[in-house]
This record gives structure tokens, C-alpha cells and sequence, in this order.
């Protein structure tokens, strides 16, 4: 009787039957929906592990340097600071004057610091670079070949290049040793003989004919130039 007074109207078993079917499956269909909203969320989970992955790959750049500081110096009794390089200032003198060619590079034990002439000694500079934080980028010689005389280096090494690839002013053309199928190119042939002109942590040069080019000190990383220098002119001068 209480049913009848809240409900006047009558409603048949059948009808009740479909309408507790309806009910249970909306309330079904609510709680499929709250998972997919779980999972929604799962997926921006993993969204926000996409971007931590993007930081390790930034991470992995960080063994990249843009040095921008350089130091050149003879090696040999004066062991002399030479040239500086400052990528906002450019190419300066030991005293901090602006410069545009490589001072005396050559150190000899009774002379002194002398220039380059045609065909004369070659010249030995250690070439140390910098980061933007002051520290200096680590190099060394790891292993030298006792035949072929060729170095393996550290993962930083000191390189230099001419502008003009096709110079002669200084023996120039890098090879591979003869003798080492899968070596590095860091020899020159010097009166027929390969020599070696890089050496991880410093740089022969070797005067060839009289006259001038403008080479580039580059921070070698592997097998290309993570940072180089503006040019500087090597002089050699007549016999």
C-alpha cells in the first residue's frame, strides 16, 4: 500500500525489469569510463618519460664544448705563451695586443723563438682550449703505434687547418699512415716521408715555401671539429 501512495500510477514487473537493466548498465558504462580516464592519465604519465628521455639526449650533447678561449704555446726551453684567442676578441698577443699573424713560433734551445723559414725547422705549439667557465678541455695521448708512429687520443684533441687546403706555403695534404689501413689522418709527407703533425695535445707545423696562409685551430672531438678559432696568418719567410 505504501508503494501505491508514493507511485499512484502502476507499474508493471516487466517495466521494473527494464528499468533495473538500464540502471546497470550506465552504471557499467561509469565505471568503464572513470578506467579510460585512469588510463588517459597513465598516457600523460608516459608523456612526461618522453621528456625525460629528451633530457638524456640533451645529456648526451653535453660531451659537445664550444670552447672559445685558446692558448698557444711554444714547446721547448723558452716554453712561451705566443697567441691568444678569445672568440669576442679575437687573436691577441701575450701582452694582449691585437695580432693577425703567429709570432716567432719556433723554440730553439740556443736562439730563442725564430720564425719560420722555406724548408727550415718546424715548429712545435702546445694548443690548449677552454670552456666558457674557465676550465681547460682535457687532452692527452692515450697509445702511440711504435711503427707507424700514429696516436690515439683522448676524446679532445688540438688540430689546426689551412683556409686554403691546396697550400704550399706549408707541407700540407693529410693522409692515413701507408701502413695503417683504418688509421687517423694526421700525417703529412715531409721530403717523402709521412710524418706525423698532430699530436693530441700539441701541433707540428712545417714550413715549406716562402710566402703566407691562414690556418684555423680547431678543438677536434672524434672525427669532426666541435670549435675553431678566426684565422691567423703563418708567415714564412725567405731563405
Amino acid at each position: 500500500m505504501l508503494f501505491r501512495k508514493c507511485f499512484p500510477f502502476r507499474i508493471s514487473f516487466s517495466v521494473l525489469v527494464g528499468l533495473t537493466a538500464v540502471l546497470s548498465l550506465g552504471l557499467v558504462l561509469s565505471t568503464g569510463c572513470g578506467h579510460d580516464h585512469d588510463h588517459d592519465n597513465h598516457d600523460h604519465d608516459n608523456h612526461d618519460h618522453d621528456n625525460h628521455d629528451h633530457d638524456n639526449h640533451d645529456h648526451d650533447n653535453h660531451g659537445h664544448s664550444d670552447a672559445g678561449w685558446i692558448e698557444i704555446e711554444t714547446r721547448g726551453a723558452a716554453s712561451e705563451l705566443i697567441a691568444v684567442w678569445d672568440a669576442d676578441e679575437g687573436w691577441q698577443d701575450a701582452d694582449g695586443d691585437s695580432i693577425s699573424e703567429l709570432p716567432t713560433p719556433i723554440d730553439d734551445d740556443v736562439d730563442g723563438l725564430l720564425p719560420f723559414t722555406e724548408e727550415g725547422d718546424r715548429a712545435s705549439l702546445t694548443v690548449r682550449f677552454f670552456e666558457s667557465d674557465g676550465s681547460e678541455v682535457e687532452m692527452e695521448t692515450l697509445s702511440r703505434d711504435d711503427d707507424t708512429r700514429e696516436r690515439t687520443c683522448s676524446e679532445y684533441s688540438a688540430r689546426y687547418y689551412p683556409v686554403d687546403d691546396d697550400t704550399e706555403i706549408l707541407y700540407w695534404g693529410l693522409m692515413r699512415h701507408p701502413d695503417s689501413d683504418n688509421g687517423n689522418a694526421q700525417f703529412v709527407e715531409v721530403d717523402g716521408e709521412p710524418t706525423g703533425i698532430f699530436h693530441c695535445d700539441h701541433v707540428h707545423i712545417y714550413p715549406r715555401n716562402a710566402g703566407s696562409v691562414d690556418v684555423e685551430f680547431v678543438l677536434w672531438h672524434g672525427d669532426h671539429g666541435d670549435a675553431s678559432s678566426d684565422p691567423l696568418t703563418v708567415v714564412v719567410e725567405a731563405e
